[in-house]
């Protein structure tokens, strides 16, 4: 039984939810996740208790600083959807204290920059942020359809390797605090008006991606001070975060003219997340020439039994829409492969990521 000293206990995951050893692999990774709740350290361990879960993760951390241990350091937790990924990497799953903002505490940033030390010391090397897979630091969504470790906390990627190799250096560097909106001040527009915007922020702050192009709804939630303070919800589905120049500067008003939706969408869009993978389908799903329900339907399926390879995916519509290029026409594909819950998570698949 091996694990951190910084852990202040050790709550053991189902045998049921981990591999035991890391099949010849060494640990020379770090994956960070967020929980995307508000959960203690301890009541995310004991979730891992549940047998037959198939998931889990080295260590827990809540909000309050507290690191948990969940599955030993030399066996291989189930946590990234990558068999490679956790055979040689520590996994940690940090709790949220904002399910709208997916911040994380400042005494919780300070426990996994500490935990991240001495994990680098003990084995051995660097944390070294390439925004893919072959990097030391590495992130949930590099691997499969999901935001995890969330925007706040993939945006903190490049300052926590910085952090860390600084404190492998003998540096001292205070630790960067997760940013709180400024104080309040006077936003135009209030909850429940309806809107048409050219800018959308995948968080309030304006530290992940902002698009733009054109998209309508209503505002679901007002962060009063924040970069991107409106929450633009569609469908009773949260689709991004908007401000007054995005609103104020978009030429079309609600329940007016708007942009036409295209049926057909051979090129990549702004807002394809980039992921090479096997999507096994358990339903029967149409095969879409665009990511819309309005997208021109090919007149084929993919059903229970078969499976597509797909190199990215949208999230439109209240849909994860994968794509991938015809073999046969050469054109890209869309299709549906699950729906997205009011935080824009695809909670409800259509089959399975593999």
């Amino acid at each position: 039984m091996s694990y951190s000293r910084l852990a202040s206990k050790y709550i053991p995951a189902s045998a049921d939810n981990y591999m035991r050893g890391r099949g010849g692999y060494k640990v020379c990774k770090i994956t960070p996740h967020h929980m995307a709740c508000q959960w203690s350290a301890e009541t995310c361990a004991r979730s891992f208790q549940v047998a037959g879960r198939e998931a889990s993760a080295n260590y827990c951390i809540g909000s309050d600083g507290t690191i948990v241990a969940n599955v030993d350091e030399e066996n291989r937790a189930w946590t990234s959807s990558n068999y490679y990924n956790d055979c040689q990497s520590i996994t940690i799953e940090i709790a949220n204290d904002n399910t709208d903002t997916w911040t994380i505490s400042p005494k919780a940033w300070n426990a996994l920059v500490n935990l991240c030390v001495d994990v680098c010391k003990r084995y051995g090397f660097r944390l070294n942020y390439t925004g893919n897979a072959n990097g030391s630091l590495t992130e949930h969504r590099m691997f499969t359809a999901t935001a995890c470790p969330g925007p706040y906390l993939h945006s903190k990627m490049p300052q926590l390797a910085q952090e860390v190799n600084a404190r492998l250096d003998g540096q001292t560097v205070a630790p960067t605090q997760p940013s709180s909106p400024s104080t309040p001040s006077g936003e135009k527009y209030s909850v429940s008006t309806p809107i048409c915007t050219n800018t959308l922020s995948v968080n309030c702050y304006g530290t992940g991606k902002v698009y733009k192009g054109d998209w309508n709804g209503t505002i679901g939630r007002v962060i009063k001070g924040a970069k991107y303070p409106y929450r633009v919800d569609r469908n009773g589905v949260a689709i991004g975060w908007t401000n007054d120049t995005g609103i104020d500067t978009d030429p079309h008003i609600p329940g007016g003219s708007a942009q036409s939706t295209p049926t057909v969408l051979n090129s990549i869009p702004s807002d394809f997340n980039r992921e090479s993978a096997t999507f096994y389908p358990n339903i029967t799903l149409k095969i879409r020439k665009a990511p819309t329900e309005k997208g021109i339907d090919t007149g084929f399926y993919y059903s229970n039994g078969m499976s597509v390879q797909y190199d990215g995916y949208v999230k439109r519509e209240g849909f994860v829409w994968i794509s991938w290029i015809s073999a046969s026409t050469g054109e890209r594909r869309w299709m549906k492969a699950g729906v997205l819950n009011s935080k824009g998570y695809n909670t409800n698949p259509y089959g399975r990521f593999v």
